[in-house]
């Protein structure tokens, strides 16, 4: 149902459109947030920072990775030869240190959403602003967001994405979503 909700939005915005009395040429923009987002310069900032996280624990969670794998081929070959409740309380350490990684991991990844969510946030709502500005300022009818799914088609004449990404790299009002809002 929610898969539904942009294409009435789309129908009910064209039904409204072809229905005004025509007082004026309709002038549809269109913009590619997300692009508008990886392009600018505060999302490429962010997008680096993300990434040193992600490469810092990866290389945390790869040695750890090693150990327990380490591990388990020492008791692979050790096995055979230990006594029963030797062998169960290395099966049971083993078990607790894969559960370990596995937490750790999933942490990492819900960090990494989290990290990545806080960086950009800011920068998404300062790229909203500044289209709805620019459609009021250019005399826009309507800007429809592209890279949501909903957009099947467009010329690219309509498309403003890199007027849009010029202006935010230029304005200063947005000096406070440029600075790191979460620390490594």
């Amino acid at each position: 149902m929610s898969q539904m909700t942009p294409w009435i939005g789309m129908t009910m915005l064209l039904a409204l459109a072809a229905a005004a009395p025509v007082r004026a040429e309709l002038k549809v923009g269109v913009v590619d947030m997300q692009r508008a987002l990886n392009d600018c310069d505060a999302g490429k900032k962010a997008r680096d920072q993300v990434k040193a996280k992600f490469e810092k624990a990866q290389d945390q969670l790869k040695r750890q990775r090693e150990d327990l794998d380490r591990l388990r081929q020492d008791y692979d070959k050790k096995a055979v030869v230990l006594k029963e409740e030797e062998r169960r309380n290395l099966e049971k350490d083993l078990e607790n240190r894969s559960l370990e990684f596995k937490r750790k991991y999933e942490d990492f990844q819900r960090d990494l959403k989290r990290t990545d969510s806080e960086l950009t946030a800011g920068i998404v709502d300062e790229i909203y602003a500044l289209v709805r500005d620019y459609g009021e300022k250019h005399g826009y009818s309507f800007v429809l967001e592209a890279s949501n799914g909903a957009l099947l088609y467009n010329d690219k004449a309509t498309d403003i994405t890199d007027d849009i990404i010029k202006l935010y790299n230029t304005s200063p009002h947005h000096e406070g979503a440029r600075s790191s809002k979460v620390k490594e």
